[in-house]
């Protein structure tokens, strides 16, 4: 999964559009997670369900950097806090952290798919279409950790950077404040993929000239297929409904 490269190589050089003036802005949500898969290690692999990881709720945050420069690209910081602590009843054989872990055993375990993405990204179009090309680098800060009852605690990482290309697409209704719109963040390299798709729709109101408020609810989906990120196996899929509240200057 380290090895992860582009799914096509971007050329923005042409037809780039800039910002008139600085601008930032940025939002907070709450994302509503289904969680499904299975994680795993040494050709043993476990379904989340086993694991008793279901529903989660994760806080989202990003943050976007725009400016006049001609060439310069743009920035786009955006970091999901996902984890989540279950407990159960193995119903299947375990291996994480490279420790055997038999069936009817109580444990407890902790998921964390934390990310944190830096965003390069140039404008295409800006106006009532937005049109958004860039290249993101995914830190991935998470880890699967089981901990059984006769005690110790058994850890498999996930940290490493993932490469992506990046596209959002937002379009504004005239005279309306409505918008609606979508991001995606792909990669594939021999077998391994991450798809990260969000779709929305928004409304947003001036509070002065130099600021406006908005509110964006939709749905986001996250398939991550790793063979082999840092020893780890990982078939999962996180996928919900989201709201977030958001701010621009």
């Amino acid at each position: 999964m380290r090895k992860l490269i582009l799914l096509s190589s971007l050329s923005l050089t042409p037809a780039l559009s800039v910002a008139d003036t600085l601008g930032l802005y940025g939002g907070i949500g709450q994302w509503y997670i289904e969680m499904e898969g299975d994680v795993g290690q040494g050709g043993v692999n476990t379904s989340l369900t086993s694991l008793g990881v279901r529903d989660e709720t994760a806080t989202t945050m990003w943050l976007n950097f725009e400016h006049p420069i001609p060439f310069l690209p743009n920035l786009r910081l955006m970091h999901s806090e996902i984890d989540t602590v279950a407990h159960s009843e193995a119903r299947q054989l375990i291996f994480i952290g490279n420790l055997q872990i038999e069936v009817q055993t109580h444990i407890q375990t902790t998921l964390d798919l934390s990310h944190t993405d830096a965003t390069l990204y140039y404008e295409i179009l800006d106006n009532w279409v937005h049109f958004d090309l860039g290249i993101t680098a995914r830190k991935m800060s998470g880890y699967v950790e089981v901990i059984p009852e006769f005690g110790g605690e058994f850890r498999a990482t996930m940290d490493g950077v993932i490469p992506t290309a990046y596209v959002n697409l937002q379009i504004d209704v005239p005279s309306t404040g409505l918008q609606i719109g979508a991001v995606i963040n792909a990669a594939t390299y021999r077998g391994d993929q991450i798809t990260d798709l969000s779709v929305r729709i928004g409304y947003a109101f001036e509070i002065t000239p130099l600021m406006s408020i908005g509110v964006d609810v939709g749905y986001r989906s996250l398939d991550i297929l790793a063979k082999d990120f840092y020893s780890l196996y990982a078939d999962a899929k996180l996928s919900g409904t989201y709201a977030e509240l958001r701010i621009n200057f």
